[in-house]
């Protein structure tokens, strides 16, 4: 669009090259895709439920919110690929992965924001949609500082402790809003000598819920 609107010397060249990345053809990158190391990672079922709670529209403006590897944040900026993509994450170890699979990924509408929630949520733009994977026990404050920021944005809190679920629940319910409460158990194959088994990973809560009014 910009070159569109531009005015160039008529005997200029412009070249175009396609990034080298995975054909995408729906939500939920395989997870091998990512840079991780150490830190924890939402798994490419869950981020693929995670893109269909929120419902994104190519324009959204989105946060997510304790980003760990940005593997979340980089599936957000590719379905709202002309809006803008916010990984908050206060752990420096996880900033480098976030840059990196931002750049794997051409994710370039992914911005990274160093900080601790709900601190670091000062002055971002209003969101449509928030993930919050991680909150370091400021989950209500996060909830709220989302809801200040757009009462109608639509909000997806993922858990694995019933505390944390619970937590969620009374979030959103202090505020008028009625949670759905998804729980996703995965298992997927492993081969064992000639076998193959089926390996769960643990139970995965997504708390979603936004303000129809």
């Amino acid at each position: 669009e910009a070159f569109a609107a531009g005015t160039f010397d008529p005997l200029s060249v412009l070249l175009v090259e396609a990034p080298d990345i995975l054909p995408r053809r729906t939500p939920g990158l395989p997870d091998e895709r990512f840079a991780r190391g150490a830190v924890p990672m939402t798994k490419q079922e869950v981020r693929a439920v995670v893109l269909a709670k929120l419902a994104i529209t190519p324009e959204d403006v989105l946060w997510d919110v304790g980003a760990g590897t940005g593997s979340v944040s980089v599936e957000l900026a590719l379905a709202a690929n002309r809006g803008q993509v916010y990984a908050i994450e206060d752990k420096a170890e996880a900033w480098e992965l976030i840059r990196k699979n931002r750049e794997s990924f051409h994710a370039w509408n992914l911005k990274l924001v160093e900080g601790r929630a709900p601190k670091a949520l000062e002055g971002l733009p209003p969101p449509d949609g928030v993930f919050i994977g991680g909150s370091g026990g400021e989950l209500p404050a996060i909830v709220e500082a989302a809801l200040t920021a757009n009462p109608h944005a639509r909000l997806c809190i993922s858990a694995i402790a019933l505390e944390t679920l619970d937590a969620a629940v009374k979030a959103l319910t202090d505020h008028g809003i009625t949670p759905q409460v998804t729980q996703l158990a995965v298992s997927r194959s492993r081969e064992a000598g000639g076998l193959h088994l089926m390996m769960a990973n643990n139970p995965v809560f997504l708390i979603v819920g936004w303000r129809d009014d």
